[in-house]
C-alpha cells in the first residue's frame, strides 16, 4: 500500500515540479541566469558586461507591474490577492528607488527602464518535501490527510528586466523565488493567503534591486 501511495506521489509531483522549474517567458534568455547572493538567499540573475558602469544617478521609468502571463491565474488565489501584491511591490520600488535616484513618470526621458512579473503566488507547505509540492486538490484519501495540518508559508516569484533607454539594451535579468511568512495550518483545500504575510519577504527584495539600480555612494 505504502508502494502504491508512493508511486502515486511521485506521478503527480513529477508535472507539478517540471511546471514550478519551467521559465515562464518574461525574460529574454533564461539560459544565461546564473546562482546569485548569499547561500540562504540565492537567486537567478544576468549582467551585462559593463552594465555597472551604465548606472549613474539614472532617471528610471518603472513599468507598471504585471502578472505574466496577462491571464496568469495563481490556483485559488483571487485576484484581489494578486492585484495587491503587485500594488504593493509596485508602490514600494518607486518610493524606495527615489531615495537614491531619480523616478520618472515618461518613459522616453528615462535612461533605465525597469520591468517587473509576478509569475507565481502560492501557499506552500514549509520544507517543500515532494509530498509537499503536490497541489491538494490532486491528492485523496490518506495522502490528502498527510499534507492537511502542515505549516504553510507565503511564496511568489518574481522576475525582474533592466533595461537601456536608448539604445535599448538589457543590462540585468533575474529570477528570484520569494518565501514570506508562514501563514499558519492548512485545514482544507482552500488556500488562506495575505499580504502581510508576503510584505518582509518583498521588502528585502525591493532593498536589493534597488541597491542593484543605484547603490549607495
Amino acid at each position: 500500500m505504502k508502494r502504491i501511495l508512493a508511486l502515486t506521489l511521485c506521478l503527480f509531483a513529477l508535472p507539478v515540479l517540471a511546471e514550478s522549474a519551467a521559465p515562464s517567458g518574461f525574460l529574454s534568455d533564461y539560459t544565461r541566469l546564473e546562482k546569485e547572493g548569499p547561500f540562504r538567499s540565492r537567486y537567478m540573475g544576468y549582467s551585462a558586461p559593463g552594465a555597472e558602469t551604465l548606472r549613474k544617478s539614472p532617471a528610471v521609468y518603472v513599468s507598471p507591474l504585471v502578472r505574466f502571463p496577462n491571464d496568469a491565474k495563481f490556483g485559488d488565489l483571487d485576484d484581489a490577492l494578486v492585484d495587491s501584491v503587485l500594488a504593493y511591490t509596485g508602490e514600494q520600488l518607486r518610493s524606495q528607488l527615489a531615495v537614491r535616484t531619480r523616478v520618472v513618470d515618461d518613459k522616453a526621458s528615462a535612461d533605465l527602464t525597469l520591468e517587473v512579473a509576478l509569475t507565481a503566488l502560492a501557499a506552500e507547505a514549509a520544507g517543500k518535501t515532494a509530498l509537499d509540492l503536490v497541489p491538494v486538490r490532486l491528492i485523496t484519501g490518506a495522502a490528502k490527510t498527510a499534507i492537511k495540518g502542515k505549516d504553510m508559508d507565503a511564496t511568489a516569484t518574481i522576475e525582474m528586466r533592466l533595461s537601456q533607454s536608448a539604445p535599448a539594451t538589457i543590462l540585468r535579468e533575474s529570477v528570484h523565488e520569494l518565501v514570506g511568512d508562514s501563514i499558519g495550518r492548512a485545514k482544507s483545500e482552500d488556500t488562506h493567503m495575505s499580504l502581510d504575510a508576503l510584505k518582509p519577504a518583498i521588502d528585502k527584495w525591493v532593498a536589493l534591486v534597488v541597491d542593484q539600480i543605484a547603490p549607495k555612494p
